[in-house]
């Protein structure tokens, strides 16, 4: 009897050894896991300060295109207000040019009938004093 009871006992002794090896192992796994979650945990947070950050500056780009966009249309409407002052100041200056061109024209024909006798009830004098006025109005 002995002999069975001591061969439990062994055998008691190796379940226990490797229950404690088992233990040991659990442990470190543990210990290995709890590590291995802290470095997700820490990687985790650094990847989403990285991701605030990235939103951060898209939204920063995306109104700098708003802005940039809004100063172009700005810009172009100011380059179509522009152009259309500049032909309207164009088409002013061929009108001024025109109605100069005219009153030198009248002013020709004044001296023309001024060197010739007048054509009574002082039609000539009547016509240079328009003239006059005309050109009175165009003098800036």
């Amino acid at each position: 009897m002995l002999g069975l009871k001591e061969h439990i006992e062994k055998e008691r002794k190796i379940y226990e050894d490797e229950i404690n090896t088992l233990n040991n192992k659990l442990e470190m796994m543990t210990i290995a896991m709890q590590e291995k979650e802290t470095t997700l945990h820490q990687e985790l947070v650094e990847m989403e300060a990285r991701t605030a950050q990235t939103n951060e500056k898209f939204r920063e780009y995306k109104d700098d295109v708003k802005k940039i966009t809004k100063e172009r249309q700005d810009y172009l409407k100011n380059e179509l207000a522009y152009r259309d002052t500049e032909q309207r100041l164009t088409k002013e200056r061929r009108k001024t040019a025109d109605l100069q061109r005219r009153l030198d024209e009248l002013k020709e024909k004044l001296a023309g009938h001024t060197q010739t006798p007048s054509c009574g009830n002082g039609f000539g004098s009547r016509l240079e004093a328009a003239i006059r006025e005309a050109a009175n109005l165009q003098s800036p």
